[in-house]
């Protein structure tokens, strides 16, 4: 999206720290536009959302793929240049037969 971004991250053990991640993937990627473009990227805080047991992670992963086509940007996933998993082959996982709502927009 031009104005935010959306992350799926999956925690492989209790240890995982959310804030660590992001504070340390904000900076990494703030310090190489800021060399090069002289922008601030990131705001301060950040808005997470912890998936329940009964989220299915390949619904939220669609969620996040077809927003670019939900806000007009592009007619179809594929075509959106930014959409992409780090460790799968996304274009090949099944559109879920039930769209995954989050929880500030099923009511």
């Amino acid at each position: 999206m031009p104005d935010h971004v959306h992350i799926l991250f999956e925690g492989v053990d209790h240890g995982c720290d959310l804030l660590t991640l992001t504070s340390r993937l904000k900076r990494r990627t703030s310090t190489v536009v800021r060399m090069r473009r002289n922008v601030k990227l990131w705001q301060g805080k950040f808005y997470d959302h912890i998936l329940r047991t009964s989220d299915s992670m390949d619904g939220v992963a669609w969620y996040i793929w077809m927003n670019p086509v939900r806000k007009g940007l592009c007619s179809a996933v594929e075509e959106y240049p930014f959409s992409g998993s780090a460790t799968i082959e996304w274009r090949r996982v099944s559109r879920p037969n039930t769209e995954w709502r989050p929880p500030w927009r099923s009511v």
